[in-house]
């Protein structure tokens, strides 16, 4: 049971940042998630959710561009935690992301994502 809800949670995440979808990708992180990346000279970049969430809204949506999405792995830590490794083109860089998930308050959410991209 958690693999599919964790599934269908990555499956969100995927059409989330497809369709640069705010909400959307609100719903599949925690409250007190982070995003960990870095930017063009190579710092650590660290947003919080309503951060993420705001990078995603300012997106547009590229029909033009491909959709590539793929989930590489999913392995379960114990009951209530999970790592999943996704890779996702947005606009003309494909990520590899890391979410790490958490069962906190009855349901499964992303508590961190590590990323880091290559352009196409």
């Amino acid at each position: 049971m958690a693999r599919k809800d964790i599934e269908q949670l990555i499956q969100v995440y995927f059409d989330a940042n497809f369709e640069a979808d705010a909400a959307k990708i609100a719903s599949v992180l925690h409250e007190q998630a982070h995003v960990y990346g870095h930017d063009d000279i190579g710092a650590l970049v660290d947003m919080d959710k309503s951060s993420f969430v705001a990078l995603i809204d300012s997106l547009s949506p590229h029909p033009e561009v491909p959709r590539q999405d793929e989930l590489i792995s999913l392995d379960f830590i114990g009951d209530h935690a999970a790592v999943a490794r996704v890779s996702i083109r947005v606009e003309n860089i494909i990520y590899t992301d890391t979410l790490n998930f958490m069962y906190l308050d009855g349901k499964w959410g992303i508590v961190s994502k590590i990323y880091s991209g290559v352009p196409v």
